[in-house]
């Protein structure tokens, strides 16, 4: 029998069923059980986007995040584990499952979208509620509730598709349209990748780039708890009344890094009228969805790194585009320069740019000198990196090309970071040191809460208050009229934040 592959970044309808039809969930505590065995054996190889347990048979739909073997394997561990306690509880032996599970590549959204709802109606369909909405091991719960459970991850991204939760419950209130048989032929539509490194479907650019940033923070965290050593990023899903949520990432008393935050989100609805305004229109809708990230360490040789790309679109009355754009960039905070540092964090910039347009980096170098600057102070906040907004389609870059873009500078972040960090994380330091660095730290509150364009956003579109403000460090110092010694390396560091350097 040839089974198909289960490859890296696509979405795959998993079902099978006990082997000659027989029961494999005799009661709740074998389906709960079952649940907990997909937690354990899923974790970090398979994302689970929906799921319904029958008496003899069950559905998922998984997204794959590691290599064919490994994601195999771990189906194959859980099929073997729960047998094995099934088969103990009820004396019995022998297989349980069907020997191989089947398993559907799904290649468009369209048709996971209608997949969703025809496995939230199975308990309905067969016969086991006459309200499917009250079946307690489906996941239509997970994404009504605010609970948290083995759907979170994969919330946003579903109810996304759905535009809202309100839409997603009354989807599930229609008919559904080509599963009178589920072995048969899915609809076809092309089809597009958009990169080795992540899935695409068919799909609008919101929906290309919601579902990057998800995998953008899955991997910047594993990437920053290696660096680290001790500590673990906590998450933290959270919705926005008026439309969309986010997932928080937050580290804290770490080996290097006392605080840093790692988010994302995706929000939606009317444009506040304060953003109207600042936009110059009126009556007006909005999706924005981005990845934003402050990372505060320790050690004061250790520079603290901002980074950020995201997202918008606004729609008219009728919900059409009327204006889209890219924006974002990574910037380097020192307490205590080191040259080669700054060189590398810029040319790993440079190279990134330079894939795309060898002007990009200049102009975008330049542009993060000017906007991540402290007016008050005559001052800029780091020794700057790359920063872009409003980037709108052209008859140089379409849409589809700046997406490349972004995504090639927020896939170099860990390269520009991380050697830096490994490098200096375990140099002495003094308690002068520490307080220079707290001191410093207050010139980067002073940006985020006057400045910072990203903040008064969030601000204003009723963000969630912890996520806009997790970029503000834990320990600040505002020394009045402060000034470093002639000739030291604090002043040093001043001069350069004064007058920009070209590093490249």
């Amino acid at each position: 029998m040839n089974l198909e592959k289960l490859e890296i970044n696509h979405y795959y309808h998993i079902y099978n069923k006990g082997v000659n039809g027989t029961t494999i969930f005799n009661n709740k505590e074998n389906k709960a059980y079952f649940l907990k065995l997909v937690k354990k054996h899923f974790d970090t190889k398979l994302e689970l986007v929906s799921y319904c347990l029958l008496d003899n048979h069950f559905h998922f739909i998984v997204q794959v995040v590691s290599v064919e073997k490994i994601a195999t394997q771990a189906i194959s561990n859980l099929f073997n584990a729960y047998a094995k306690a099934f088969n103990k509880q009820n004396s019995r032996t022998g297989s349980l499952f069907e020997k191989h599970f089947k398993r559907k590549r799904i290649e468009n959204e369209d048709y996971l979208k209608n997949l969703v709802l025809y496995i939230h109606k199975n308990p309905e369909t067969h016969g086991l509620v006459s309200d499917f909405t009250t079946y307690e091991y489906s996941s239509f719960s997970s994404y009504i509730e605010t609970k948290k459970d083995i759907i979170q991850i994969k919330k946003d991204y579903v109810l996304n598709l759905f535009d809202s939760k309100e839409n997603f419950i009354i989807s599930h209130n229609k008919d559904l349209q080509g599963f009178e048989n589920l072995a048969g032929p899915q609809e076809t539509k092309d089809t597009t990748v958009i990169n080795n490194n992540h899935i695409g479907f068919n799909s609008t650019m919101k929906d290309t780039f919601f579902k990057y940033i998800h995998q953008l923070q899955d991997s910047i965290t594993a990437g920053l708890e290696k660096v680290d050593g001790k500590a673990t990023f906590q998450e933290d899903i959270w919705e926005r009344p008026e439309g969309g949520g986010g997932r928080t990432r937050v580290i804290e008393n770490g080996n290097v890094f006392e605080k840093g935050g790692v988010n994302i989100s995706g929000v939606h609805g009317k444009l506040p009228d304060s953003m109207q305004k600042y936009f110059g229109v009126e009556d007006a809708d909005f999706f924005a969805c981005g990845l934003s990230l402050v990372l505060h360490p320790k050690n004061p040789m250790v520079p603290t790194v901002h980074a950020n790309w995201r997202y918008f679109e606004m729609y008219d009355k009728e919900g059409n585009i009327v204006d889209q754009w890219f924006g974002g960039g990574q910037d380097l905070t020192p307490y205590y320069l080191f040259d080669e540092d700054a060189k590398h964090f810029h040319q790993t910039c440079k190279t990134a740019c330079d894939k795309h347009n060898p002007e990009f980096y200049p102009k975008y170098k330049a542009r993060c000198d000017e906007y991540f600057y402290n007016a008050h102070r005559n001052e800029g906040r780091g020794i700057g990196g790359l920063f872009f907004d409003y980037c709108k389609a052209s008859e140089e870059m379409s849409m589809q090309n700046w997406h490349d873009f972004v995504t090639e500078v927020g896939d170099s972040f860990l390269e520009a970071y991380v050697p830096i960090a490994e490098k200096r994380k375990d140099l002495d330091y003094t308690k002068a040191q520490r307080d220079w660095q707290e001191i410093r730290r207050g010139r980067y509150v002073e940006f985020n809460l006057v400045h910072d364009k990203g903040t008064l956003f969030g601000l204003k579109t009723n963000g969630r208050i912890e996520s806009i403000l997790m970029s503000l460090p834990p320990h600040v110092q505002w020394v009045y009229d402060h000034h470093p010694e002639a000739g030291s390396e604090e002043e040093h560091l001043i001069e350069v934040l004064q007058n920009p350097i070209d590093w490249v």
